[in-house]
């Protein structure tokens, strides 16, 4: 029915633009180029349409002597500039069947998994916006571009992505829908530049109808993937193709990208997904006893409420609580109904070690970080900027960021420090654990060590 319509619509748009041309130039002329479909019109994607014509001398005279006359009737037309692209029928065949194959190489292993609908998105107010916009893109693709989903993990910005996805490609079977990671994107570009094939990358993506990108954020430094990234970007947003991005922070927080492209994911809709709150993650316990066919009414309403109390970090963190639950009941005996003093008993080393988290503290952490570089707790919190002092301030702020949970401003005032310094000392560290093996171990040990006093 889509493609239907859409074919329907040129074909309108292309009688109109003929009846035109046969009134404004010679009968002979017309029927030489024009005629039993010697000219044809392929397409139209944002504001370009694709012509054919049957031979390359006939493409050749049109280019050069008709071209504007054809661009400014479509442009009234559709009352918005156009521009026109003529190709004889060899050069687009040729064309086609190279975009063709590029569309059989890129992305293989890329895949929506069904489980991730709208359906089985538990809303709240935590994300209802996220919900909404995402229904947006669907129902109004390319009118915000892009759309852009922010949040911590686990929250469900991949679950409303691949949703989106997997409604488009229901309400329109023949559309293009690619859903990577940015990995994915960094993998393919790296690996088709070493064949030199960045022009059939580049034809890949103009077979895409909607382009979602999980996890935009590690694109960071990586300056060649970004200038193609940036390419595809634009010609995606000029054919009127749905952009949706998501990342672990917001556009203007994202480091070691070009302002450039900053600012065009500042040019849609950007969005936050927030914590979930307890009513919400009760909901969500419900919808996963449901989908493992189970009754609700096995469960006693404080087990639920015990759950999304003690698990409410993220959603991930509570599916897993959830999936543990699942395994205890099926291993362990026990009665018709699941009450707290079993499901107590499940999580009573988690409850030990909650117990003894709740004893950290920031000056905790200090002392473990300066005793492990072996410096003095003053040499941490000073203005010092020597190499070995500044990198353990600034792991410090990083465990004190992800083990407390504390705001930038908090730390910031802890060190005597502006909260976007503190945010961007926590994004060295972020970004400096995915490449320095040292530094992962050396933070991992800190964090065992803090965990366990």
């Amino acid at each position: 029915m889509y493609e239907t319509q859409k074919d329907r619509q040129l074909q309108d748009i292309f009688t109109e633009l003929l009846d035109h041309l046969k009134k404004t130039i010679d009968s002979k002329l017309f029927d030489a180029m024009f005629s039993d479909g010697l000219f044809e019109l392929k397409s139209i994607e944002g504001n370009k349409a694709l012509f054919v014509s049957a031979s390359e001398t006939n493409a050749t005279i049109i280019k050069s002597s008709l071209s504007v006359p054809i661009q400014d009737y479509l442009s009234s037309i559709l009352e918005t500039p156009m521009s026109v692209e003529i190709l004889d029928k060899r050069t687009f065949l040729k064309r086609k069947e190279a975009v063709k194959e590029a569309s059989d190489s890129f992305f293989k292993n890329s895949s929506l998994q069904a489980q991730f609908n709208f359906d089985s998105f538990v809303v709240g107010p935590n994300n209802r916006s996220a919900y909404t916009a995402s229904l947006y893109a669907v129902n109004n693709p390319a009118k915000s571009n892009p759309i852009f989903l922010y949040s911590k993990s686990g929250l469900g910005k991949t679950h409303l992505l691949q949703a989106i996805g997997n409604e488009y490609q229901t309400r329109h079977p023949e559309a293009k829908v690619l859903y990577i990671t940015s990995d994915d994107f960094l993998n393919e570009y790296v690996k088709y530049i070493k064949g030199r094939k960045a022009d059939e990358l580049r034809d890949f993506f103009t077979t895409v109808d909607m382009l979602l990108v999980d996890d935009i954020q590690f694109l960071a430094g990586k300056n060649d993937t970004q200038t193609m990234f940036f390419n595809v970007f634009n010609f995606l947003v000029a054919h009127s193709r749905q952009i949706v991005l998501t990342s672990d922070r917001s556009p203007e927080e994202l480091k070691d990208l070009p302002d450039r492209l900053i600012s065009r994911f500042q040019g849609g809709l950007t969005i936050s997904i927030s914590t979930p709150d307890k009513e919400t993650l009760v909901d969500i316990l419900k919808m996963k006893i449901k989908v493992h066919g189970l009754s609700e009414e096995m469960f006693t309403e404080d087990v639920l409420e015990y759950l999304a109390f003690h698990y409410s970090k993220n959603v991930r963190e509570l599916e897993g609580a959830f999936t543990n639950l699942l395994f205890a009941i099926t291993t362990t005996e026990h009665g018709n109904v699941i009450d707290l003093d079993f499901v107590k008993k499940v999580f009573q080393t988690d409850e030990k070690r909650k117990i003894a988290a709740s004893t950290l503290s920031i000056d905790t952490i200090i002392k473990e970080v300066s005793s492990h570089y072996s410096l003095t707790e003053n040499q941490l919190k000073s203005k010092s900027r020597i190499g070995q002092i500044a990198l353990a301030r600034q792991i410090a702020m990083y465990l004190a960021r992800n083990l407390l949970n504390m705001t930038y401003q908090s730390i910031g005032k802890y060190f005597e420090k502006d909260h976007t310094t503190v945010m961007a000392n926590v994004q060295k560290i972020e970004s400096e654990l995915e490449k320095d093996e040292i530094l992962k171990s050396a933070i991992e040990k800190l964090k065992s060590n803090l965990q366990t006093k």
